[in-house]
């Protein structure tokens, strides 16, 4: 079901076909109903919860075409997130994965754990939380629980701040469609210094004393991802040049640039990573169950009229600027580590700060929801990333959750924010 709507959607997309867009709208509806006898218990009762919410607010106002308008936007995802996977399934079944691999043997402990983190990050920006699955079997080979825990530690917060740019992670993509005159490139320039201060921070918490030549050899061990990433992005950002969105940019960029590299590799490699792709499909219940009710649920809730006249005339008036933005991204955090998914908050929050005059311009807003999204991540043991790597490197998710970990959190909280409220006075000036 799932690969009709990938490629009723990838048709639309480049055809603009109507036909083809309500066949794309009716596979999803029944790829959600099937995803909901296969979704875990915490997610089908949230996903019910907020879906009645939408329904209750779209029946009290009569605007039934804002879920209309919520599921038009979900639509573009069925054909984003099997891109996103055929692109992880390919770069897995890639001989560049095992020349990484071959490349951290030698390398020492200190190393080792910055080079988990750093190749996290990097890895992790093309194949999301599937990087944890490449660089796990090497690194913990002999090691015992309290390694094994610190390598994952540093794996949960590469990946965290590769959500922070990445446009390949659902965060990006998903806040900009929020806010849509945000164009892709800047959400990913500006998101890219906030990765960049989080990989600081986690390596003088994590690794310090590292001498610098020693970081150096392991960000070196990154050299095989240079040349596909440039190719990956590259294509994405001409796309968006000419006219589309990030995340149909993605959906329609990663298709043919992976079927290539697959028809040069031979039948054997583009026959596994199309198994992978499919198998991965099959694990998707999730998270597109959260993405249809976090969008219905922004798409009730910014229809409302009394929202929109709070978010004009009231709310303003109480708070804006500088500490709604540190604000605004505490209680994001706060609700991942209530165990609340950020998408849910995010489109909440986003469109109301988008739609007000809070002196917030509309890239920090993107900017502060993806952050958010990043440092929840990296630190909430609720989240993907840190479930992932605590399975991954076999250990308990309780044991990511440590007084370093704590800390790392409060303070790229606190740098994070300087650096958002910093880039709205420029931007605002």
């Amino acid at each position: 079901m799932l690969v009709g709507v990938w490629v009723a959607e990838l048709g639309h997309l480049l055809t603009r076909s109507p036909v083809l867009a309500a066949l794309s709208a009716a596979g999803l509806v029944v790829f959600l109903a099937l995803a909901l006898l296969r979704a875990s218990g915490h997610i089908r009762g949230l996903f019910m919860a907020v879906c009645s919410v939408a329904g209750a607010l779209a029946w009290w106002q009569g605007h039934a075409d804002a879920l209309r308008q919520g599921l038009q936007q979900v639509q573009v995802f069925g054909a984003f997130l099997p891109s996103v996977l055929l692109l992880r399934a390919t770069v897995q079944a890639s001989p560049r994965a095992r020349r990484l691999q071959r490349g951290m043997l030698t390398l020492t402990p200190a190393q080792a754990r910055h080079w988990t983190l750093v190749g996290s990050a990097g890895l992790g920006s093309v194949l999301n939380v599937g990087a944890m699955a490449v660089l796990a079997p090497v690194v913990t080979r002999g090691a015992d629980e309290a390694t094994r825990a610190e390598l994952a530690g540093c794996a949960a917060k590469g990946v965290g701040a590769a959500v922070m740019w990445s446009p390949f992670f659902v965060a990006l993509a998903f806040t900009s469609q929020l806010v849509p005159q945000v164009p892709l490139w800047q959400g990913m320039a500006a998101g890219a210094g906030l990765a960049l201060l989080s990989l600081a921070l986690a390596q003088m918490l994590f690794m310090p004393g590292l001498p610098a030549r020693e970081a150096l050899r392991s960000v070196c061990a990154l050299a095989p991802l240079a040349g596909p990433m440039t190719v990956v992005l590259g294509g994405v950002l001409v796309l968006v040049a000419i006219g589309f969105s990030g995340l149909q940019s993605v959906a329609l960029w990663l298709p043919p640039v992976c079927g290539a590299y697959l028809l040069q590799s031979g039948a054997g490699t583009a026959a596994a990573a199309a198994r992978t792709t499919f198998g991965h499909f099959t694990r998707l219940a999730d998270e597109l169950l959260i993405i249809v009710g976090a969008l219905m649920m922004g798409a009730a809730v910014a229809a409302v009229p009394q929202v929109r006249q709070w978010a004009q005339e009231l709310l303003p008036t109480l708070v804006s600027g500088a500490p709604l933005l540190v604000l605004l991204v505490a209680v994001l955090v706060a609700l991942g580590q209530a165990g609340l998914h950020p998408m849910i908050g995010v489109s909440l929050a986003v469109p109301i700060v988008a739609a007000g005059p809070f002196g917030i311009a509309p890239l920090v807003i993107v900017v502060a929801g993806v952050f958010a999204w990043g440092l929840s991540a990296s630190v909430a043991i609720w989240t993907l990333p840190v479930a992932v790597a605590a399975t991954t490197f076999g250990v308990d998710a309780a044991r990511l959750l440590t007084r370093r970990s704590i800390i790392f959190g409060l303070l790229l909280w606190a740098a994070g924010c300087s650096y958002l409220v910093l880039l709205n006075a420029w931007l605002m000036r």
